[in-house]
């Protein structure tokens, strides 16, 4: 028996295409944001979520879409989504703060410099920075690259081009390589799993804002409880660090793919 390009019921190879080609172009258009971003110079990161969800919506209505394949349609379980998916990104800063405390050999000191109102001023800035990157790399573009290439492709994808604009903006290239990717995976798979950029948004916001409120050392005005350490890291600390945050994304990725892989199969009998 000849085998087929393609399982049965499949899309063929040029109407595969068409969605590889839509996302692309829609991450050029975006390229000023992820590719060069001092070019555009705004007051606030709300004015690109804005042009971003409106990008969004002239590509899925040239489509015959809405915006609610992407969850971004108004609505009281859009909203909630965001919320839960912030708590959801807290609840695992904590609990790996809890375990770098019982690793680390260092003091756990309050930081007497904390600003309760630095810190609401950064949470708006990330809420609003972190759904910018979420709507460019795991909005539209993402979800046409499923479509195209499958899931984990478009994972693989999008987490190396998340991890070049994070060396565009200053990290080193091995830090973006083996921190970011970790996070695009999650935050790629909680889209997948409820379809929901306030939902990846969310988590992603609430990582970076509580690793700031929990983790940060040297502490900043922004950082409410974090180790003290009176030296320099030891190469063997910063792995024990980098270790314990990868694993515990890297976990929480299993559960959410474990999760999709269910309702799938769920879907598929039901179908």
């Amino acid at each position: 028996m000849t085998a087929l390009p393609f399982p049965p019921g499949s899309p063929a190879p040029l109407a595969r295409s068409a969605p590889i080609r839509r996302a692309l172009l829609f991450l050029l258009i975006c390229a000023p944001i992820w590719a060069v971003p001092s070019l555009i110079a705004v007051g606030h990161p709300i004015v690109l979520v804005g042009a971003a969800i409106a990008l969004s919506h002239l590509f899925l209505r040239y489509e015959g879409r809405s915006l609610a394949v992407l969850g971004l349609n108004a609505s009281w379980r859009r909203l909630g989504q965001l919320g839960a998916g912030f708590a959801g990104g807290v609840l695992l800063i904590v609990v790996i703060a809890v375990v770098m405390r019982l690793v680390l050999p260092f003091p756990w000191a309050w930081n007497p410099r904390f600003s309760a109102g630095m810190a609401a001023w950064s949470l708006l800035w990330l809420l609003c920075g972190n759904a910018v990157e979420e709507l460019v790399f795991r909005g539209y573009s993402f979800e046409r690259l499923i479509a195209g290439w499958g899931h984990w492709q478009a994972q693989l994808f999008t987490a190396l081009l998340f991890a070049v604009f994070h060396v565009v903006n200053g990290w080193p290239w091995q830090v973006a390589l083996l921190g970011t990717t970790v996070g695009s995976l999650l935050f790629g798979l909680v889209f997948v799993r409820w379809r929901s950029v306030p939902a990846a948004a969310g988590v992603h916001a609430a990582v970076n804002w509580t690793r700031d409120l929990l983790l940060n050392d040297p502490p900043t005005v922004k950082t409410l409880l974090a180790p003290l350490s009176p030296r320099l890291w030891t190469a063997g600390e910063q792995l024990s660090t980098m270790l314990v945050m990868d694993g515990a994304f890297l976990l929480v990725c299993v559960a959410l793919a474990v999760s999709i892989r269910r309702r799938r199969l769920s879907a598929s009998q039901s179908g």
